[in-house]
């Protein structure tokens, strides 16, 4: 039997106001104990903690069935992440749905799905990938290179004026005695499939890489122009410098010379993020303050955003410019989330096989259909897939690879 969203809305309105059934009852705290709440969390909630939750999480599943309506009060949710942590509303939603019905589709697609789905089925724990870590290499001007998730805290290296240092899971380069070089430097930061890190460079302006990218930046800004090369996927909040009045501008140059779309980035003071892996189809930069320039290859047309706004550049070198952009999704990544609006399918698997750092084969052809969700990019792979194995979709972990398509 299908359960719609109303349905389990409703659901948890008797919950609340204690008209659900013994049964009712039993099957949502059983799934709260159970499957949302790490060492029995939900057991040390008081009866107000409870019903704040669950009323914050009633609220998402309103929001889902009425697209426009308010996000649940930022009192109820403060007040239940500042005692339990951060909780993934939506999540939680897709999960009780899942517990609940059996069958509530989470992910959807243009085409019918299967009318039913275990969620007990899917790929075996033993078969399984975990999440990637903070991980990358540092590519010194010289050729050697330091395994940042080996290396300990401290100075790493000197180049000129500048220490390079290791604080955690960045890297920083201290540029606050830097002069302007007469042979300038380069340094790059790579991450693995599996593998993101951050970065502080020498102005100030702090870079967040994605898996299976890299940046190629000056250990010291000439005084006129600050420039970096970017392949891969980088989220940029770049500090405002001047030299004397003038603004310094920022340039991003896009996939360089080896990289299949090529393109630049120039911003004064910003924070925006590219997402430039070569196989996708198009370069996307998107928005969230300031203002930035985008400069597609060739002859093709500039485009200058605004907030809220994303560019998308394709092999050709055709700009569009998307007016309401989805920034959330877009910056998903960077917080630790897999945030997916009506998302094709295959997109999503390339997005997991660089964070678990998997194959994808197709033994079939490739799924058609869109993924709508949000799942944490903490989970192991395989408990990702059977929520991904909702879509209708069916998949298999073996060794390094995700079997799409396959019983």
């Amino acid at each position: 039997m299908d359960i719609n969203i109303s349905a389990i809305k409703d659901l948890l309105d008797r919950y609340l106001l204690g008209n659900a059934s013994p049964a009712e009852h039993k099957m949502v705290e059983e799934w709260l104990m159970e499957n949302e709440f790490p060492d029995n969390e939900w057991n040390k909630m008081d009866d107000e903690s409870r019903s704040l939750w669950m009323n914050a999480l009633r609220a998402d599943l309103d929001k889902k069935l009425h697209n426009n309506t308010p996000t649940p009060s930022e009192e109820r949710l403060q007040i239940a992440h500042s005692r339990y942590g951060r909780m993934y509303l939506p999540f939680a939603a897709a999960a009780l749905m899942i517990a609940v019905a059996g069958s509530w589709y989470f992910f959807f697609k243009e085409k019918p799905a299967a009318n039913h789905v275990d969620i007990a089925t899917g790929p075996k724990a033993e078969n399984d990938a975990m999440p990637g870590t903070n991980k990358a290499i540092l590519t010194l001007e010289d050729g050697r290179t330091v395994s940042l998730d080996d290396s300990q805290n401290g100075v790493l290296a000197k180049q000129g004026d500048v220490e390079i240092s290791k604080n955690g899971s960045q890297l920083v380069y201290d540029g606050s005695a830097q002069r302007a070089p007469s042979n300038i430097a380069y340094n790059t930061l790579s991450t693995p499939r599996g593998g993101q890190y951050n970065l502080v460079l020498p102005d100030g302006s702090k870079v967040w890489l994605n898996a299976a990218s890299s940046l190629r930046y000056p250990v010291a800004f000439a005084k006129n122009k600050r420039e970096v090369e970017i392949k891969g996927e980088a989220y940029f909040e770049v500090a405002t410098q001047k030299n004397g009045n003038i603004k310094v501008p920022f340039i991003v140059k896009v996939n360089g010379e080896d990289g299949l779309l090529k393109s630049s980035v120039e911003v004064l003071g910003t924070h925006f993020n590219i997402n430039a892996y070569d196989e996708e189809e198009t370069v996307n930069t998107t928005l969230l303050e300031g203002k930035v320039k985008v400069l597609p290859p060739g002859s093709g047309s500039s485009a200058v955003l605004l907030p809220g706004q994303q560019s998308r550049v394709n092999k050709a070198g055709a700009t569009r410019v998307i007016e309401d952009a989805d920034v959330e999704e877009a910056v998903a990544w960077k917080n630790g989330l897999f945030l997916m609006n009506s998302a094709d399918i295959p997109v999503v698997l390339r997005q997991l096989g660089r964070w678990y750092d998997v194959d994808i084969i197709y033994s079939n052809k490739v799924p058609e259909g869109k993924i709508s969700g949000d799942i944490p990019r903490s989970m192991k792979l395989s408990e990702v897939l059977k929520i991904m194995k909702l879509s209708g979709v069916d998949f298999k972990i073996t060794g390094k690879q995700i079997i799409v398509g396959q019983e």
